[in-house]
């Protein structure tokens, strides 16, 4: 069987490398797949081979990387890939699509050559975009990717029970992390509120993700906690909370894009982790701090919820109150016992269920049963 591989819209192997997670796709989904599949292809959006990203000789010989021959616009890629690859796609016996945004070829490939595929809906896209045409063109979109798919793949129950409003077949998988790499550090020192101490956040530095309201509440903790913020990643906010920062005299520093294989020795650093965001689906980097022994202080959001229990797992804010934030931090930074506690069962609730072989088992089977009921329909 054969097994064509869709990115999000605009989506690349080089798009993934410029924000650190090629390695994600490359050493876990395309090996997982390789050992299931004689052949996979992966149409990507720009000119690009897979010999620059891998040395894998196994991978090299399973896994093709087809792209345009020169950039072009990601709009006009999506509706042309069928066509420039459908000698290719007709034969696949399943396409994967890797986000809701990515699945405007895969309904082409539907329609012009019955080929089945599986998308995965891990997040209210929608949402993202102000009220307008550019929104309801996305709300359009994902609603016939939902309806048209052989399977849906759920990354949270409240995302299933969205999905299900539309989709024949939906299946919860929730995202899964390498929880051999992404391990706590050894030999910890015990929190001293006399010494200062490394709030870590990891991701896209946009409206969304809320990180003023961190700064703000670092600036709170000024008087009873020195608190220097590592945030990890890049986005149109940059300059914008560095100025922030500057003003409350919080100390940042902003390591920009950190590539995925260097990002468990920064978690091992930091005293504490902090999501603030206004919206989360199942984030991968708060499953990750967990799994890395860090005590959690999230935003209380649907995503953020389905991993933290507060008190247990964690410690939920409103994210409208920088307030309340402070104060989760002050409880981390002064009760060891209680940092000890979360980022232990932290740990434990990671490794019992969301590490990334046991999730990606449990996606090759899902696209095994579509491919081969989708062969006994064409």
């Amino acid at each position: 069987m054969q097994l064509g591989l869709l990115p999000a819209m605009g989506g690349s192997i080089a798009e993934l490398w410029k924000s650190g997670q090629d390695a994600r796709l490359v050493d876990s989904y395309m090996r997982a797949y390789a050992g299931s599949f004689e052949r996979i292809w992966y149409f990507s959006y720009a000119p690009e081979s897979l010999d620059r990203y891998t040395g894998d000789a196994r991978l090299l010989a399973s896994v093709r990387v087809l792209g345009p021959r020169r950039p072009m616009p990601r709009a006009l890629r999506a509706l042309t890939i069928p066509l420039a690859h459908g000698h290719v796609i007709v034969d696949c016996a399943v396409l994967r699509v890797f986000q809701i945004t990515g699945v405007i070829p895969a309904l082409i490939a539907r329609v012009r050559h019955g080929v089945p595929f599986v998308t995965t809906f891990g997040f209210w896209y929608d949402t993202l975009s102000q009220p307008g045409p550019k929104r309801c063109l996305k709300t359009v979109v994902q609603r016939l990717g939902l309806r048209h798919a052989a399977a849906v793949i759920a990354t949270t129950k409240p995302l299933a029970a969205e999905a299900a409003r539309f989709a024949r077949r939906v299946v919860v998988i929730p995202n899964g992390i390498d929880t051999q790499r992404f391990v706590p550090a050894t030999g910890r020192p015990e929190h001293r509120v006399d010494r200062e101490q490394r709030v870590l956040y990891v991701g896209r530095l946009s409206p969304e993700k809320n990180l003023s309201t961190l700064i703000r509440a670092a600036a709170m903790l000024k008087p009873r906690v020195a608190v220097k913020l590592v945030i990890v990643g890049s986005g149109p906010l940059r300059e914008r909370l560095a100025a922030e920062a500057d003003a409350a005299a919080v100390p940042v520093d902003f390591r920009g894009i950190v590539d995925q294989r260097r990002l468990p020795a920064l978690y091992r650093d930091a005293d504490a982790f902090v999501l603030a965001s206004f919206t989360e689906g199942h984030p991968k980097v708060l499953l990750e701090a967990m799994s890395s022994g860090l005590p959690c202080v999230v935003s209380d959001c649907d995503g953020n919820r389905s991993l933290v229990t507060s008190s247990e797992t964690g410690l939920l804010f409103d994210p409208g109150r920088p307030d309340e934030l402070a104060t989760c931090l002050k409880r981390v930074f002064t009760d060891h016992a209680l940092a000890v506690s979360l980022g232990r069962a932290g740990r434990r609730l990671v490794v019992d269920h969301y590490d990334l072989a046991g999730r990606l088992d449990e996606e090759v089977m899902l696209l095994a049963d579509v491919a081969r009921s989708g062969a006994s329909a064409r």
